[in-house]
């Protein structure tokens, strides 16, 4: 198994036992997935990185997931965007389907978001 199998599957043990929430999480320089916790008010529609784990992690983090608890709701949405502006680290959304996209905002504020592939994973 290579290395993006291995992140993916560990996310998606992850969402698998946080269907209800979405959960969000930290991938590591060396693409290892740190489970975090969601402290978002409204874990159901949103997350918060809980930011002991960013600080935890920074020397390490390559991106941050979180995923979205509708099975059909892969993009990334308007809160997604405002969190993306933190351009030191990559952001990927998923969801119990296996759809995963890497997003980020440009240079003109725009949202873009492509899908996760093996060919992200790169420092």
């Amino acid at each position: 198994m290579d290395r993006y199998e291995r992140l993916i599957d560990k996310i998606y043990s992850h969402m698998s036992e946080n269907k209800t929430v979405e959960c969000c999480g930290i991938i590591t320089t060396d693409f290892d997935y740190i489970p975090c916790k969601n402290i978002s008010s409204k874990p159901k529609n949103s997350f918060v990185l809980d930011p002991y784990a960013l600080v935890k992690y920074e020397d390490r983090c390559w991106g941050i997931f979180h995923s979205h608890t509708e099975h059909h709701d892969e993009l990334p949405s308007e809160e997604d965007k405002k969190s993306a502006s933190i351009l030191e680290y990559k952001f990927i959304v998923g969801n119990l389907n296996k759809a995963f996209y890497l997003y980020w905002v440009d240079e003109l504020n725009y949202l873009r978001f492509k899908p996760f592939t093996e060919r992200d994973l790169i420092c």
